[in-house]
C-alpha cells in the first residue's frame, strides 16, 4: 500500500472513531508511523485528507452498484447482486461504512453542503441504474408494469433499510434477513408464478 493510501486509511479510522475534531495530522502522521510534515507531500492539509476519504467512500459504494450493472442478466440477478455486493462492500470497507454513519449523522460544519451533494449525485447515479433494470424487466416480462421511479426509489430505501440494520446485527443474521427482504421485496414486484426464492 502506498504511503498516501495508508494516510487515508489511517484518517478514516481515526474520523470514524473519534469524529472530525479527533483527525489531526498529528495523529494522522502517528498513525501511519510518519512524521507530520510528511502528509504535505500528498495533501494540502487535514480537510484535504478528509475530502479524499468521504469521497473514496462514496465512489466505492457507488463503484459497487455499477460493478453488478448487465443487462444481459435477468432484473432479479442484477438487483440481488447490488444488494448483497453493497452489503458485502460495508462489511469489508467496516472504516468508510462507520465514516459515512458519522457523516450522514454529524457531518462537519464546513463540508455540510458538499456532502449533501455528493449523497445527492451518488444517490441520482444509482437510482439512474437501478430505472434501467426496472425499465429491461418490465419490457422482459420478469416485472410487473409498475412506476420504474417509484420501483427504484422503493429499492433506494430497501437498501437503506438493510445498512441500517447492519448497524444492529451480526453479519450472519445480516445475511439471513438480506434474503428475506429481498425475496419480498420481489415476490410483490414479479410476474413469476408462485413464490420463488433467493435459494433457487
Amino acid at each position: 500500500m502506498s504511503t498516501k493510501e495508508k494516510i487515508k486509511e489511517s484518517a478514516t479510522k481515526l474520523f470514524a472513531e473519534h469524529g472530525y475534531s479527533g483527525m489531526t495530522i498529528k495523529e494522522i502522521a502517528k498513525e501511519v508511523g510518519i512524521k507530520p510534515p510528511s502528509i504535505y507531500a500528498f495533501f494540502k492539509g487535514k480537510d484535504d485528507v478528509f475530502l479524499a476519504i468521504y469521497r473514496d467512500a462514496l465512489e466505492g459504494h457507488l463503484l459497487t452498484v455499477e460493478s453488478q450493472f448487465n443487462s444481459g442478466c435477468s432484473a432479479k440477478s442484477q438487483l440481488y447482486s447490488i444488494l448483497k455486493s453493497a452489503v458485502d462492500f460495508q462489511f469489508r470497507e467496516d472504516l468508510k461504512t462507520k465514516l459515512l454513519i458519522r457523516l450522514m449523522i454529524s457531518p462537519p460544519d464546513f463540508l455540510k453542503e458538499d456532502i449533501s451533494r455528493r449523497f445527492d449525485e451518488m444517490e441520482q447515479n444509482e437510482y439512474k441504474i437501478l430505472c434501467e433494470i426496472f425499465k429491461h424487466g418490465i419490457d422482459k416480462g420478469e416485472v410487473k408494469a409498475l412506476d420504474c421511479h417509484e420501483l427504484s426509489i422503493s429499492f433506494q430505501c430497501l437498501m437503506d433499510g438493510v445498512f441500517w440494520q447492519m448497524q444492529r446485527h451480526n453479519q450472519e443474521e445480516i445475511y439471513k434477513r438480506l434474503n428475506v427482504i429481498f425475496d419480498q421485496f420481489w415476490i410483490g414486484i414479479s410476474q413469476e408464478n408462485g413464490i420463488t426464492s433467493t435459494k433457487n
